[in-house]
């Protein structure tokens, strides 16, 4: 099923919004060494297209197994390159899905999020929650409560016996609506295989779009990027806004 989203365009009030964004990414055994490095090139990705300082966009990065790693907190680094190495230097760790403690540790980078400034979360996994973690539901409730907006992109196949439990886990996870903030994806693979980044400068009447349950995500700075990812399938389209201009496009 196709749908079209419609963006409202930035502007100029966009330069005066900045953003906290924090990256939560799953490293567990289901992910694989493999998988998890095209995970870090994909953020990798997405953090050179924004505007990184004190004053704009400031990032922080969790990766998460078993155990909650502290990659970035929003106050740590001041350039996009510090914050691509510290993706970099993330150490694969191969065991449970311990989602809620992951966030958890949003919750609590959030504390120091700037007064009046939209606080994005983006996680990215591939499977359910390890029930020996603490309760979920709690966990996302808190989250959503303090206003923190989360994007989930979820990797699992359509053949898989427990997409639906998946699935709703993700609901859970996302911000409403679901329409707006749930992604799946089939294969890790296919997160970096096709890309195409399109730079939209008439962001004054920008839009975006998307096919099936893939929705876009939108950042408002001020210049908007669309990241369109083109699978076998669903195309999903990530559209970031930023506060210079970008002309480059490449596939």
């Amino acid at each position: 099923m196709s749908k079209i989203f419609n963006i409202l365009g930035c502007g100029v009030k966009c330069k005066e919004t900045p953003l906290e964004l924090v990256f939560v990414i799953d490293s567990s055994e289901s992910v694989g060494p493999d998988n998890f490095r095209i995970v870090k090139d994909f953020v990798k990705t997405l953090i050179d297209r924004v505007t990184v300082n004190q004053g704009t966009a400031r990032i922080g990065i969790i990766n998460f197994s078993h155990k909650v790693e502290l990659v970035s907190t929003l106050q740590q680094y001041t350039s996009k390159d510090k914050v691509k190495l510290a993706v970099d230097n993330m150490q694969y760790l191969g065991e449970g899905t311990y989602t809620a403690a992951a966030i958890s540790k949003v919750i609590e980078i959030f504390q120091v999020a700037r007064q009046g400034v939209r606080k994005v979360a983006i996680v990215i996994t591939d499977g359910q929650a390890d029930t020996r973690d603490q309760s979920l539901d709690v966990v996302v409730r808190n989250a959503h409560a303090i206003n923190i907006e989360i994007f989930v992109i979820g990797v699992v196949q359509k053949t898989d016996p427990n997409i639906q439990e998946f699935l709703e886990e993700l609901q859970l996870i996302a911000t409403d609506p679901d329409s707006e903030h749930v992604y799946q994806i089939d294969d890790f693979i296919t997160l970096p295989g096709k890309r195409n980044y399109l730079f939209n400068r008439n962001h004054e009447n920008s839009a975006l779009h998307g096919i099936r349950i893939s929705p876009h995500l939108a950042f408002c700075l001020s210049v908007c990027l669309s990241v369109s990812l083109s699978l076998s399938g669903p195309l999903i389209s990530l559209k970031v806004c930023q506060s210079f201009p970008l002309f480059h496009s490449f596939t």
